[in-house]
């Protein structure tokens, strides 16, 4: 029985190599008039100074090299501020960079390894007073993120959002062409979909066509708003009646006959590969994946993640890639200063453009998300917006660090080798054991 935690299926950065990014010259603002007062009021407000170069020493996480963060990130800034050049350390682990007392300008990495790195090697560094100075509004910015890192550490503004990381239904359209089944749509129910995966899961041809996968992003990010830790006392929060009704709603998926998981024919429990690169699975719940990873084969298209029926139209929690100056940074303000370009209505509408969610609100640049993907041309792309986002669940400084520790007790429950109840109990014990051993390592 495998399973592989930690890196999320499709990085900011990958997305960014598989798409082709094209200016554009969009902004948030309702019209062309009121785009060029907006950009107009910020250049006037930005900090009137003479900018001499610097180096900005960047790191984007171990699996980010030097060559992605140029292509998606670098050449941009350095168009815009050509007073500025990188130092990217790419491709190494936070502990070595800390360890050789390397500083960090920036860093930017996924929703797991920020909190935990940043935490772990006392890295929090908050960026309000230079907000402040650069007269940055944060009230463009999905905010469930920001609240996210502002529980985790107790202060300020410690991560900004970059993209988002919201959690889409994707399916294969041609799947349900053959089988004649009306395809998933938005505004649907889990109840409903559970009894679509039913048809959909059959063997045909002597293959075994299952109806849903899930990543684990379904928990992690879930729709009921539920942490793993209490953050006041850093005791488990799992073994309870909501844990209870949020598990057995996925579990439920896997005792569908032929849908099971952990068995030889579906060995890894939550699987991409079944149905990105297989093609037997009809539906899979994660992270938005742009259709370009599947148009070889086999039609992707997407729904909405469906509904609990207690927490009825609400989609998954805002899970993004943020980004923030560190405390061993030898240039927060130039630092800043690049945080708040990339967060710019000029560079997130050409991200959104290239296929990338945005992290701001903003109506004109969502609506333009993947115009210049060919692959995502006539797709229900608008499922992968956030509309309604789940409240951010509570965060402890431990969440990062105890993640883990209740995803081996809880994929015991996906197999059918625990019973619900045994498996929320293990859990618990589980994620208190992790709790115990860092509150004391940190005394």
């Amino acid at each position: 029985m495998g399973f592989k935690k930690g890196r999320l299926p499709v990085t900011f950065g990958a997305i960014a190599a598989i798409v082709a990014v094209t200016a554009a010259c969009s902004s948030g603002g309702s019209g062309t008039a009121n785009s060029s007062q907006t950009k107009e009021s910020q250049e006037k407000s930005a900090p009137q100074e003479k900018l001499e170069p610097v180096v900005l020493n960047i790191y984007g996480g171990r699996y980010v090299s030097e060559e992605g963060f140029m292509e998606a990130y670098g050449k941009h800034i350095q168009k815009k501020y050509p007073h500025i050049s990188f130092n990217v350390y790419g491709n190494k682990n936070a502990v070595d960079i800390v360890s050789a007392g390397q500083p960090i300008d920036i860093f930017y990495a996924d929703p797991i390894a920020y909190p935990r790195d940043v935490g772990q090697f006392g890295l929090t560094y908050d960026m309000t007073p230079l907000m402040k100075e650069f007269q940055f509004d944060q009230s463009r910015l999905y905010p469930g993120p920001i609240q996210v890192m502002q529980e985790t550490f107790g202060k300020g503004v410690t991560g900004l959002p970059l993209a988002m990381r919201n959690v889409v239904l994707h399916y294969n359209k041609d799947l349900f062409d053959k089988f004649g089944v009306a395809p998933p749509r938005d505004g649907m129910t889990w109840d409903e979909v559970y009894e679509l995966a039913r048809k959909m899961t059959r063997t045909e041809g002597g293959v075994q066509y299952r109806g849903m996968d899930f990543s684990t992003h379904v928990i992690d990010y879930n729709q009921l708003s539920l942490g793993w830790i209490d953050p006041k006392t850093d005791k488990a929060t799992v073994n309870s009646a909501s844990w209870n009704e949020l598990v057995r709603n996925f579990a439920r998926f896997y005792t569908i006959p032929g849908n099971e998981v952990g068995t030889p024919v579906a060995k890894e429990i939550m699987d991409w590969n079944r149905f990105g690169v297989k093609g037997i699975t009809a539906m899979e719940a994660t992270t938005f994946y742009p259709a370009t990873v599947t148009k070889d084969l086999f039609t992707m298209d997407y729904a909405k993640l469906p509904s609990f029926s207690s927490k009825p139209g609400v989609g998954s929690q805002s899970p993004a890639t943020y980004i923030g100056v560190t405390s061993s940074a030898k240039n927060p303000k130039e630092a800043f200063r690049v945080i708040a370009y990339l967060l710019s209505d000029e560079f997130q509408t050409m991200q959104s453009r290239a296929g990338t969610l945005s992290a701001l609100k903003s109506k004109a640049v969502n609506d333009v998300f993947g115009a210049d993907v060919p692959e995502l041309a006539g797709k229900n792309v608008k499922a992968a917006i956030p509309t309604e986002p789940a409240a951010p669940a509570p965060s402890s400084k431990w969440s990062a660090q105890t993640q883990a520790s209740y995803w081996t007790p809880l994929l015991k429950v996906f197999t059918g080798e625990s019973d619900l109840n045994t498996g929320l109990r293990e859990m618990e014990e589980s994620v208190n054991k992790k709790a115990g051993e860092l509150n004391a390592a940190s005394k």
